[in-house]
C-alpha cells in the first residue's frame, strides 16, 4: 500500500511538472494587439490597392505573437504568399555577414582590426587611400573612405564577376572617396564587397558558406539560403518582383530578379519571416536562442553597439548611428530600436527590434516603389508605437496611410508625364542606327552588347536587359533603362567617322566587333 502511494505521490509529481512546464511554454497572447494590428493592416492594403505579397512577424517576450501572409507571390503563375514563401531581404544581409566575421573573430581565426594593406600586400594602394588604416571594422561600419567605380554594379546587377576580377578592381581602381574619406560615414555595399573578398582569402570559401556555417547553422534557420538555386533545387517558393507603380495600380512582374551570381556580401539572401524571427529573438536575448547560449552575450552586444555616427530622417525614424550592420535610430516616440532595411528591384525588407522592450517585427514585400517602401515601414513603426502606448493609434496611421495615398497618385502622374516626354527627345546620333550595334568590352566590366530588334535598339550586360533604348539628350547617346524604373545614357565615342567606344554609368567599353 505505502508503495501504491509513493507511485501515486510520484505520478502526480510528475504531472505537476509536465503542466508547469508547458505553461512556462506556453506562446504569450496579446489580443488587442492582434485585433488593432490586424485591422490596421487590412486598412493599409485596402486604401493602397495592395496587390504584391506581403510576409510578417511580430516578436513579444522572446515568441512570435502575430503573423500575416498575403498577396501574390508570382502573377505569372497565380501563386499566393505563405508561410513558407521566401523573399529576399537585401542590405539586412550586412548584419549577418558582419555577426559571422565577429564570430570568427571570437574563435581567434579573424582579426578585425588587420588592415587593407595586410591582406593584400601584393597591392600599392594610393598612399592618400591609408590602405593601412583601413581595417575590416572600417569596411564594416562604412568609414573606410574608399570608392571602386562599378564593383557594386558587378557584384550586385549584371553578375558579371569573378575572384580575379574583383582583384583587379581593387587593384586598377581604388582611389578616395572624396565625399566621404577615411573615418567619415558612408553607407554603400563596397567595404561587404571587399569584405567578401578577404573572406576568401582567409578561408579558402566563399562569404555565402560562411554565413551559412557561423549563423543559419547556429540558429537552425534551415529555410534561408545565400543561393537562389538553393531555392529551386529544394522546392521552395520564392516571391517574384513585381511594381504596382502604374495608375492602375496593377500588379506587373519585373524582369530583374535575384541569381547566385548577383548574392553578394551586402545584400545575398532570402528568407521568411519564422526563420528571421529566430535572428531577432537571439539578438533580443543577448545570443539566447530556445534558452540555450548561441553566441556569446559580449558578441552580440558588440554587433549591436554605435561605432560612428549618421544623420537623417526617413518616415519618421531618426538615424543617429552605425554599428555592425545595424542602424541604431529613434521612433518618433522617442524610443531607441536597432533595425536595417534593404530593398532592390521589386523586393524591400525591414527588420527592427527594440531591447529595451523586447519587441521586434521582420517585414517583406515583393514590391520596391514608393507603395511597397512606406507599406512595410508603416506596418514596422506601428507596432513599436502600439507598444509605446501611442494615444489615438488608428487615426494616426490611417491618415498617415490616405495621406501618402495622395501623394503616390501624384508621383504616378509624375512619372507618367516625364515617360511621355523622354519620348519625345529626337534623335541626336551622327551615324545611323545600325552603326552603334556590336560587342563593346571592357577588360574589368565584361561585355555591353547592343543589339538591334524589330523595336529598336537594345543593351545587355551581364544579367542586365533594356527595354527599347530610347533618343539621348546627348550628341550620340542612348537613353536605356538597364534596371527598371532607372533610364541612363549610354555615351557613344566615334574615331575616324566609327564608333570605337561606349560608356555606361561611368565605364568605358570599347568596340571589338561590329
Amino acid at each position: 500500500m505505502i508503495k501504491n502511494q509513493i507511485k501515486n505521490l510520484f505520478l502526480i509529481a510528475c504531472f505537476s511538472f509536465l503542466i508547469l512546464s508547458c505553461k512556462n511554454n506556453k506562446k504569450p497572447s496579446y489580443p488587442e494587439f492582434n485585433k488593432a494590428y490586424s485591422e490596421f493592416i487590412d486598412i493599409a492594403v485596402n486604401e493602397l490597392g495592395t496587390k504584391h505579397g506581403l510576409a510578417l512577424a511580430v516578436i513579444k517576450d522572446d515568441a512570435i505573437i502575430f503573423e500575416k501572409y498575403s498577396g501574390i507571390a508570382n502573377v505569372l503563375t497565380g501563386e499566393k504568399v505563405d508561410e513558407s514563401t521566401l523573399f529576399y531581404i537585401a542590405s539586412i544581409t550586412k548584419s549577418f555577414t558582419a555577426l559571422a566575421a565577429l564570430s570568427l573573430e571570437e574563435k581567434g581565426k579573424l582579426s578585425l582590426d588587420t588592415s587593407l594593406a595586410v591582406y593584400f600586400p601584393e597591392i600599392n594602394f594610393d598612399p592618400a587611400l591609408k590602405a593601412d588604416k583601413i581595417t575590416i571594422h572600417e569596411l564594416i561600419i562604412h568609414t573606410s573612405g574608399i570608392e571602386i567605380p562599378g564593383m557594386i554594379n558587378s557584384t550586385a546587377y549584371t553578375g558579371i564577376h569573378d575572384e580575379e576580377l574583383l582583384f583587379n578592381q581593387l587593384k586598377s581602381l581604388s582611389k578616395v572617396n572624396e565625399n566621404a574619406p577615411f573615418g567619415k560615414f558612408e553607407y554603400t555595399n563596397l567595404g561587404y564587397n571587399i569584405l567578401g573578398m578577404i573572406l576568401k582569402r582567409e578561408f579558402g570559401k566563399d562569404w555565402k558558406s560562411i554565413v551559412e556555417e557561423e549563423v543559419f547553422t547556429t540558429l537552425q534557420m534551415k529555410h534561408s539560403s545565400t543561393n537562389m538555386s538553393t531555392a529551386k533545387n529544394n522546392g521552395w517558393k520564392v516571391a517574384k518582383p513585381h511594381t504596382q507603380l502604374n495608375p492602375a495600380r496593377e500588379l506587373k512582374r519585373l524582369y530583374l530578379e535575384k541569381k547566385d551570381n548577383i548574392m553578394h556580401a551586402a545584400g545575398g539572401i532570402i528568407s521568411t519571416p519564422r526563420d528571421m524571427s529566430k535572428y531577432i529573438i537571439m539578438h533580443l536575448n543577448k545570443g539566447k536562442l530556445n534558452g540555450k547560449q548561441v553566441f556569446q552575450a559580449d558578441l552580440i552586444t558588440k554587433s549591436q553597439l554605435k561605432f560612428t555616427e549618421q544623420t537623417g530622417t526617413f518616415l519618421g525614424v531618426k538615424d543617429f548611428g552605425y554599428g555592425y550592420g545595424w542602424n541604431q535610430s529613434t521612433t518618433s516616440l522617442g524610443d531607441t530600436i536597432i533595425q536595417h532595411s534593404g530593398g532592390f528591384t521589386g523586393a524591400v525588407a525591414n527588420v527592427t527590434f527594440n531591447p529595451s522592450n523586447k519587441t521586434g517585427i521582420v517585414v517583406m514585400a515583393n514590391e520596391k516603389s514608393r507603395m511597397g517602401i512606406f507599406l512595410t515601414t508603416q506596418l514596422t513603426s506601428y507596432v513599436f508605437d502600439y507598444f509605446s502606448g501611442r494615444k489615438n493609434i488608428k487615426e494616426y496611421y490611417t491618415k498617415k496611410i490616405k495621406d501618402f495615398n495622395t501623394q503616390i497618385k501624384d508621383r504616378i502622374i509624375a512619372v507618367h508625364a516625364k515617360n511621355k516626354r523622354r519620348k519625345t527627345v529626337k534623335w541626336n546620333l551622327e551615324l545611323p542606327l545600325s552603326n552603334y550595334v556590336g560587342v563593346y568590352k571592357s577588360e574589368l566590366f565584361g561585355d555591353l552588347i547592343i543589339k538591334q530588334t524589330s523595336n529598336g535598339l537594345i543593351a545587355k550586360l551581364g544579367n542586365l536587359k533594356s527595354t527599347t533604348a530610347q533618343a539621348g539628350k546627348i550628341k550620340n547617346s542612348l537613353n536605356v533603362e538597364m534596371v527598371p524604373g532607372r533610364w541612363k545614357y549610354i555615351i557613344f565615342k566615334l574615331k575616324n567617322g566609327k564608333v570605337n567606344e561606349a560608356i555606361w554609368d561611368g565605364q568605358k567599353y570599347f568596340a571589338i566587333s561590329k
